[in-house]
């Protein structure tokens, strides 16, 4: 089955630590934009400032939303918050592939049948055993 949408976990795989848009994040993102991959964002606290961020770097375009974990209930290892998600993506759960830099998070998503890619450098051996696609950077994914 082909990808039909694409959740990214806003800890980590999006904005540095100082808001500026990850290596090649904007590129990979136009791509799945481009093939009609539905995007969606989950973030921990008040979106309006996650929201600001992407708007700032240009990015917030490329998403069909946005969910809050403290709007939905306050913990963004909740699978029923990535269910919600794919929900409001109206995608199939098996076509959904959700970016995460969270290894905690990592976790929960494959013990709830969700397919999950790790992004980001230094991640546990058995973290990256457990990810369905490891990103160590964007920029790879467009080589």
């Amino acid at each position: 089955m082909r990808l039909q949408g694409a959740i990214f976990d806003f800890h980590g795989t999006i904005l540095d630590d100082k808001g500026n848009p990850l290596p090649g994040v904007d590129r990979v993102l136009s791509m799945m934009k481009m093939e009609d991959v539905w995007m969606y964002l989950v973030c921990d606290g008040d979106p309006a400032p996650v929201r600001s961020a992407l708007e700032g770097a240009g990015l917030w375009g490329r998403f069909r939303g946005l969910i809050s974990a403290a709007e939905h209930g306050g913990d963004p290892l909740d699978p029923e918050l990535y269910e919600k998600t794919v929900r409001r993506l109206r995608t199939a759960k098996q076509a959904t592939l959700v970016f995460t830099a969270r290894e905690e998070l990592l976790e929960v998503l494959k013990k709830n049948g969700f397919f999950a890619a790790l992004v980001g450098e230094g991640h546990s051996p058995e973290a990256i055993a457990q990810a369905d696609e490891t990103i160590p950077n964007y920029e790879t994914m467009t080589q």
